[in-house]
């Protein structure tokens, strides 16, 4: 029997756990300090967003600020299409939304966690050990790893762990290169602080155009959401994950400039302005609020100190265009993430040292990794969940065939 020891029962440990298994003469250990698959729970808000309906690998790819090239190989194996398959073939039925997200038909992480936990009892060669893994050491061909409990001998080490850093420092301590690890996909502090009433005020899919010291960072676009602290919601994430390596703080902020109309940008300066003639004695107030939630639009006026009672025949030229301007350039000074409410982690285990084909150590033979505890981090939408079942798959499937 070949020993393997998996470090993690996470989406993406239990994954390399299940295709490693496949082969009777691996014996497989899943060490997790606490509950297997318990970080799947939260997943897409409680329905476990499984995966994005985009079929091109490398079209795929292009949604991980870190990680996109040397995903190829990996997704050009298993990507969204072995992805569905194989929980088709474990029970979950999946579904995919108008925005392409893919989703399980129940809507519930709770199903797709205890399908991963049935089909893993299925094979009687892989053990749990709810132990706390607290070092490793490679002595000829074998691993010796300690817990806080135990030591044991393997043959093969699988490192999936996440992004927290636990798995990061038992790397580095086997010689690997870590990339420092930033906080990504997480809300931002916003330089201004008069914005809490808004607090739940969401828009749909706008525009943001992101600066750092005078320079275009980034285009992007999604849903967003204002906070008692600063701003949320996917455009936001997006924004966070992109600007993850900037230092941006209070003397040296990041510029956001958002079009709170969206699709409608071409034309809002036209209707707007042609509304605020057709309708000379309607509060300015009133008017906006035709195009932005009313909390929102008395906000605008507020930061364009225009008395919203105003009618709209009493506007001047410059007031009016100040207006407009406002609306279809509304900025922001991030000056800070949300600590501690990041969904995933940018940085991880240097991917030069990885062999791509198979996540095996270029540096310990051996050795193996998946999932977030490698410098790679997707988008919201399914990626990062993505990311666990293809290197899990790529890994335990390297496992099955090398023994």
């Amino acid at each position: 029997m070949t020993k393997i020891a998996v470090i993690g029962g996470g989406p993406s440990g239990i994954t390399a756990a299940l295709f490693a298994a496949q082969n009777k003469e691996n014996e497989i250990f899943v060490f997790d300090k606490s509950i297997i698959l318990n970080t799947l729970l939260p997943t897409g808000g409680g329905r476990c967003n499984l995966a994005f309906a985009q079929y091109n690998f490398k079209e795929l790819a292009k949604f991980y600020p870190r990680g996109e090239k040397f995903l190829y190989s990996i997704f050009s194996k298993f990507s969204t299409a072995q992805t569905i398959d194989f929980f088709e073939k474990i029970g979950v039925k999946t579904y995919t939304q108008d925005d392409l997200r893919i989703f399980p038909v129940s809507n519930s992480s709770k199903e797709v966690k205890n399908a991963l936990l049935k089909e893993t009892a299925k094979h009687k060669n892989i053990k749990k050990v709810f132990e706390n893994v607290v070092e490793i050491k490679k002595k000829d061909k074998i691993f010796e790893l300690k817990t806080n409990k135990n030591s044991y001998i393997f043959d093969k080490v699988v490192i999936s762990t996440g992004g927290r850093g636990t798995g990061q420092k038992l790397a580095q301590n086997l010689g690997h290169n870590i990339i420092e690890l930033r906080p990504a996909l997480s809300s931002l502090i916003t330089k201004e602080k008069d914005f809490s009433a808004l607090s739940g005020v969401s828009l749909k899919d706008l525009s943001a155009s992101v600066f750092f010291e005078n320079k275009k960072i980034k285009t992007l676009s999604g849903d967003f959401l204002f906070t008692h602290r600063g701003i949320s919601g996917p455009v936001v994430y997006k924004i966070s994950s992109y600007c993850a390596y900037l230092d941006f703080n209070e003397k040296n902020p990041l510029t956001i400039s958002f079009n709170l109309v969206n699709k409608n940008f071409e034309t809002f300066d036209e209707k707007f302005l042609n509304n605020l003639k057709h309708n000379p004695q309607k509060e300015t107030a009133s008017i906006l609020s035709e195009y932005l939630p009313k909390n929102l639009a008395l906000k605008v006026l507020e930061v364009k100190q225009v008395n919203p009672k105003t009618k709209a025949g009493q506007l001047t030229k410059t007031d009016r265009l100040k207006i407009s301007k406002s609306v279809t350039d509304f900025v922001f000074h991030a000056v800070g993430i949300t600590k501690g409410e990041e969904i995933v982690t940018a940085g991880g285990v240097d991917l030069k040292e990885i062999e791509p084909k198979t996540l095996e150590s270029k540096l310990v033979e051996g050795l193996y990794f998946c999932g977030e505890v490698l410098d790679i981090d997707g988008l919201t939408g399914g990626f990062n969940l993505q990311n666990c079942w293809s290197t899990g798959y790529v890994a335990g499937q390297a496992l099955k065939e090398k023994v």
